[in-house]
């Protein structure tokens, strides 16, 4: 099930649930991480997961491209076929909120570091 289906879970229409269905994944937000970056083919973004199983991973990309948050570029001019993924427009304007994310959980983590501390 795509996160825009899901919008009404709870009887109403609720963004911020889409928006977390869309980065709900073990893998997905390291994922978009990388992806942030530059574009990467599939073994070169397996290489960047340590523990993640190709089944697993095939999935996490599958469910964000049904979400259209990335797309797959096929190019069968090289041999293998050169198959990479990249960030589409939606993905682009998910950086800042992904950004915004991590910088909160950084402030959170530091916070209870130091309440622990003290």
């Amino acid at each position: 099930m795509d996160a825009f289906s899901t919008q009404t879970r709870h009887g109403e229409v609720c963004p911020l649930d889409t928006t977390l269905k869309i980065l709900d994944g073990k893998w997905k937000s390291i994922i978009l991480c990388h992806l942030m970056q530059q574009d990467l083919r599939y073994t070169e973004l397996l290489n960047t997961l340590p523990g993640c199983t190709r089944r697993m991973l095939s999935l996490q990309l599958s469910q964000l491209i049904t979400d259209q948050i990335i797309q797959k570029d096929i190019d069968t001019s090289f041999v293998p076929i050169k198959t990479s993924y990249r960030l589409t427009a939606l993905g682009q304007s998910l950086v800042p909120v992904i950004q915004a994310m991590d910088q909160w959980g950084t402030d959170y983590i530091q916070t209870l570091a130091q309440d622990i501390q003290d």
